[in-house]
């Protein structure tokens, strides 16, 4: 059986996580390092505080962009080694699910539906694929 329409799902899926992990880094991160340097109306103290809490929020926010970036990258080299035509991974599927897992946590609703859509489409094929191997 082809899985042709899976790995284009997965492709997708971890396209969206590489770019929505360079926004996060390169857009979102610097809007909010920039969000505590613009209060005029605080002291010199207060002012120091606010920008080491927004400092902090933005390496917090970078290490997130990472991981998404990472996880995107591995999806993509566990995609291209082991989902193959007629061969039925054991462990990719459930990295499919563990990436939906975490993209429901994190609400990225799109990688979400598109994890999870191919993971549960590989899963079924497998059972498939194991059906018709035993009936031969």
């Amino acid at each position: 059986m082809s899985n042709k329409m899976e790995r284009i799902i997965v492709y997708i899926a971890s396209t969206w996580q590489l770019l929505d992990g360079l926004i996060t880094i390169f857009f979102y991160g610097p809007y909010i390092r920039q969000k505590g340097s613009h209060i005029n109306e605080l002291s010199f103290w207060e002012k120091q505080g606010l920008n080491s809490l927004f400092g902090s929020i933005y390496s917090f926010v970078s290490i997130y962009g990472i991981l998404l970036i990472l996880l995107g990258l591995i999806t993509i080299y566990l995609t291209k080694s082991y989902l193959k035509n007629d061969i039925v991974p054991k462990k990719v599927p459930f990295w499919f699910l563990i990436c939906g897992i975490f993209s429901y946590f994190t609400m990225d609703i799109i990688s979400l539906v598109l994890y999870m859509g191919a993971g549960i489409i590989i899963l079924a094929k497998n059972r498939s694929i194991k059906i018709h191997a035993k009936s031969k």
